[in-house]
């Protein structure tokens, strides 16, 4: 543990200092350039820690820090073990439903890390997702608590993955959540999990920033795309929003590019 804690202590004195030019406006959609900023990492250890390097520039007590689940986040290291990320409230950028204690929902992925707990310490306030309602009525109500969060913090960060089909959140090709309205939906996917609430496409062109965790040299062709592929289809890759959005994203990967 001590090792771990001097490891982040190092990581944060080395990029913080490099990292001030990104700090961003608060005005509607945040940037004025179409870009991601790709930060190449060793691997996932000290992405994570690198991660923790941007939360400090755009997290105070003023954002709302909306979280992702999967492989990619290590929340222990990114946020527990340096102890210096305290948003005005933290929620779940999507969902795998079912009970809620499940032991495959990406709440369970915070859970694990000490996040939840560690929040609660310092008295952080975390919205989940999941309950005792039906599939539909949980996306409902977590849409209407969304609108009251997206209403009381001015800045909106989330942490996010990629998958290798170029999906992210629970936004998955040609589904609700890239055409809905809504903040929140419901929908059925083709996936390992099928039933997902997420936030649509609507809820993220409503960001300040991005923080993109992408490792392993598997997802090499789909960030190449990512990357490319301006005029591709978000209705078939909906992680290009990354790529056509004027909302500053930050893609911390180990593959080399």
């Amino acid at each position: 543990m001590r090792s771990l804690i001097v490891l982040a202590t190092e990581s944060i004195r080395r990029y913080s200092p490099t990292l001030e030019r990104y700090r961003f406006s608060t005005s509607s959609g945040g940037y004025n350039k179409y870009v991601i900023q790709v930060i190449k990492v060793k691997d996932r250890l000290l992405g994570n820690f690198r991660a923790n390097s941007l939360l400090r520039i755009f997290v105070d007590s003023s954002t709302l820090l909306a979280l992702s689940g999967g492989t990619s986040p290590n929340y222990n290291q990114m946020i527990v073990i340096p102890r210096n990320i305290l948003p005005g409230t933290a929620c779940m950028v999507d969902e795998r439903y079912g009970p809620s204690d499940h032991t495959d929902s990406n709440e369970m992925v915070l859970t694990q890390s000490g996040l939840i707990d560690f929040f609660k310490s310092k008295n952080v306030n975390f919205v989940k997702i999941l309950s005792q309602l039906p599939f539909e009525e949980t996306a409902f109500d977590y849409d209407r608590r969304l609108r009251e969060l997206f209403v009381k913090y001015e800045k909106k960060v989330a942490v996010v993955g990629i998958g290798n089909d170029l999906h992210t959140a629970g936004i998955f090709a040609n589904s609700l959540a890239i055409t809905s309205p809504k903040f929140v939906v419901s929908q059925v996917v083709n996936n390992e999990f099928p039933k997902r609430i997420t936030m649509t496409l609507k809820t993220l062109k409503r960001f300040n920033a991005f923080i993109i965790l992408t490792f392993g040299q598997e997802k090499k062709e789909a960030l190449v795309r990512l990357l490319a592929d301006k005029d591709g289809d978000i209705n078939k890759y909906p992680a290009l929003f990354f790529n056509k959005t004027a909302i500053k994203s930050f893609l911390i990967t180990d593959v080399d590019l």
